[in-house]
Parts: structure tokens; sequence; C-alpha cells
């Protein structure tokens, strides 16, 4: 019985101390958990997004797209809990001229009227180097989903830049095989293998 016993005139401002200490401790936690995370913005107005194929005397081209867009989720304290999101307007290509640009929108290549949007979303992210990173992730393109692999390289960081300003600089290298997205036309000339470059600044 003396465990249910309670003085008469308990200490209630020791008990609302506690609590006002517990929440301001919550708070801070809190706030460094969302800290501990940057969310940042890249797209075409900051950065490019270049493709090459073909690397004999037969063939070899360079393009781009020019309407991409995504987010990098930043995690300092965890790097594996970073993330990548890319959205390209495939309608957006371009190549060295008109005619190389009209064939890839057609059926054969992009197809852009059925697929007007490609996709890259990170699976896991690792630290390589001080300032390299390793993103794998899946690329889906023509409603087809591979895997893909960026090695990234961070330049220029400036982790106290505030809202709107640059936040780093970051390039990107990766391939990917075009057959296995279904565009197969002239790839005994013109080749497999993809590179992929991405040179960009992330804003916050």
């Amino acid at each position: 019985m003396l465990l249910f016993h309670m003085p008469r005139k308990p200490d209630i401002g020791l008990g609302r101390r506690a609590l006002l200490f517990g929440g301001i401790a919550a708070s801070a936690l809190a706030g460094r958990s969302a800290l501990a995370i940057d969310r940042l913005k890249i797209g075409g107005e900051h950065g490019t997004i270049d493709f090459s194929i073909g690397n004999t005397r037969i063939f070899s081209t360079t393009g781009s797209f020019k309407d991409w867009r995504g987010m990098v989720d930043v995690d300092e304290a965890d790097i594996p809990k970073s993330r990548v999101d890319v959205r390209i307007n495939t309608k957006s290509v371009e190549m060295l001229d008109s005619q190389q640009t009209a064939m890839l929108k057609d059926a054969d290549f992009f197809d852009v009227e059925d697929f007007p949007e490609m996709t890259f979303h990170s699976k896991s992210v690792q630290r390589t180097g001080g300032n390299k990173l390793k993103v794998t992730g899946e690329v889906t393109l023509r409603g087809i989903t591979k895997p893909m692999v960026l090695d990234i390289s961070v330049t220029d960081r400036k982790p106290d830049a505030p809202a709107g300003a640059r936040y780093a600089r970051f390039r990107g290298e990766g391939k990917i095989k075009r057959s296995e997205f279904g565009m197969t036309k002239y790839i005994d000339v013109v080749g497999d293998v993809v590179d992929i470059s991405i040179r960009a600044e992330a804003w916050r």
C-alpha cells in the first residue's frame, strides 16, 4: 500500500520542469535529425546530361537532354541513407543535327510519344573516397527498368549555403546498353553501349 501513498502537496514545479526540459531535448533532437538530411534540387537550368555512342571510325556521335530535373537527399551522418531521383523529358533530346534528333525521337529509339519520360531512382549510395560516391540505381526507359551505376565526384561543396543558393557541384559517369531497352536498330554499325555524362550544380 505504501507504493500508492502520495504526499498531500506534491512538488508540481519539479514535474513541470522535467516536462519542460524533456520537451526542449526532444525538440533539439528532432531539429538535429531534420538538419542531418540536406534536400537539394538539380536540373537542366544548372546542369547537363550528355551521352555518346560509337567509338569507331564508322560512327561516333553525341547528344544531350535539355529538360530534366531531380532531387538529391544528402545524409552526411549516414551516407547510405542518401538518395537520388531524376526525371528526364525524352522529347528534349538533341543531337548534332536535326535529322539525328528526329531519328532518336521515333519509335525505334526513345519513342517519345509513347514514353515521354525517362527516370533514374537510386537504390544505394556508397562513399568510395573523400569526395567520390558510387550510386547504384534503376533506369526506366521505354517502359523497361534496368540497373545502372553512376560514379559521382563532388566539388566546391558549401554545406552552409542558404536556401536558394548553390550547395555543390558534381559530375557523374555511367553506362547503359541500349539493346536492353529495345533499341536495337543499327546496333551492328552504331554500337550498343551508351556512355552517360552528368555535369550539374545542386541547389538548396
